[in-house]
């Protein structure tokens, strides 16, 4: 249970950042992107889109990434793996603050910032989403499978309210507070990702108790079976 809530916490960050995409950063993606090609105007919404395409390339190689490691014995805990997760997806606000600094200078940044920002949030998303769902399912006591996931389902929701919060400081017609704001919000997050990550050295003991329970719980189900 401990490591589930380790691996809820991330998740409930995760999200809470992931969800600028839809509002502050689309904001920033109208009114500070050069989004001309030719004498043709993309839309701003139009870059979101590269979530799903970054989705879709990369979701077999990260598959692939995690069965070579399992391969290798090196698996790392649900936790350090959320962990992980949550600094990438942090260290697209960097780039953005970066981008931020250029657009207060009275400048329209070029679309691969956010295009940038965008792929750090997927690699970010598939070091996390599947990986928690997963230890949801494995961790939790059979019993309570049902609400657990009901519970890790909340943290979605819960990490919407923090991103709502976070976007209603964003000021579009301000650009010289961007900067700050996503710098505030990458140091944050990347601070509790690596708070979870040392947390997560125990948790894989944790984990490890836990899946010997199960295997110890289906052993002796499998014997009264017999």
């Amino acid at each position: 249970m401990w490591a589930l809530f380790l691996v809820c916490v991330a998740s409930t960050f995760f999200w809470s950042g992931f969800e600028q995409a839809g509002s502050s950063l689309n904001l920033f993606g109208r009114d500070y992107t050069d989004r001309l090609i030719g004498s043709f105007e993309m839309p701003a919404s139009w870059l979101q889109s590269f979530n799903s395409i970054f989705i879709i390339t990369l979701s077999p190689f990260f598959a692939a990434l995690w069965i070579n490691l399992g391969k290798r014995m090196i698996t790392p805990s649900y936790g350090l793996k959320c962990a992980i997760g949550l600094i990438i997806m942090a260290s697209g606000f960097l780039v953005m603050f970066f981008a931020a600094q250029y657009a207060a200078d009275g400048l329209k940044v070029a679309p691969y910032w956010l295009v940038t920002t965008y792929f750090l949030h997927t690699v970010g998303e598939l070091c996390l989403s599947p990986v928690a769902l997963s230890a949801v399912s494995k961790l939790s006591p059979r019993r309570f499978a049902g609400q657990m996931m009901g519970v890790f389902v909340l943290t979605y929701s819960i990490g919407n309210i923090f991103s709502g919060l976070l976007a209603g400081h964003f000021d579009p017609s301000n650009v010289a507070e961007m900067p700050d704001l996503y710098l505030q919000i990458s140091l944050f997050t990347i601070g509790v990702g690596i708070i979870l990550a040392l947390i997560s050295l125990k948790s894989k003991y944790w984990e490890s108790d836990a899946n010997e329970g199960q295997q110890a719980t289906e052993s002796q189900v499998g014997t009264k079976t017999a």
